[in-house]
């Protein structure tokens, strides 16, 4: 009978040592994924030198380059020597952020134009850069899809 009892008090201690050993391996897992999600975007920004790494393509005026859905990473900019006719960029305006392409640079200002729409838009002062798109062969780094976790995130807060 004790040899039944002293089995039994075994069981019950591995059993407790697997159910720790589980729950310390999802603690660790949700470490490990908050680290990313947190720790992604504040690596980016400090790789690509820019407080906004990636951005969203919400729209269809990049067409057929840059998808709606697709995300892009964006680098820093150090002044209008960093620039040139062509590039993407992405700038901020009164309802967020514009990522179209380079089509005229003057003095003080610069114009873009989404290379699916009809019409350029308004001229921008350098300083409303936040960036230009990370490129490869003259086409923007896109990751497919990606940018719909953001586009439905905030689809709430309009």
């Amino acid at each position: 009978m004790d040899i039944q009892i002293a089995e039994g008090v075994l069981k019950m201690e591995e059993n407790k040592k697997k159910k720790i050993k589980k729950l310390i391996g999802w603690v660790l897992y949700i470490a490990v994924l908050v680290g990313l999600v947190v720790g992604t975007p504040r690596a980016l920004s400090y790789f690509l030198d820019t407080p906004y790494p990636m951005a969203a393509i919400t729209s269809g005026s990049m067409w057929p380059v840059l998808k709606q859905g697709d995300m892009v990473l964006i680098k820093g900019i150090k002044g209008k020597e960093d620039l040139k006719i062509g590039d993407v960029i992405v700038y901020k305006n009164p309802i967020g952020f514009t990522i179209h392409r380079i089509t005229e640079m003057k003095e003080d200002t610069l114009t873009t134009k989404g290379d699916a729409n009809n019409v350029s838009d308004s001229p921008i002062r350098y300083d409303e850069i936040i960036g230009k798109a990370v490129s490869t062969d003259h086409n923007p780094l896109r990751i497919p899809y990606l940018g719909m976790i953001s586009i439905l995130l905030n689809k709430n807060k309009l």
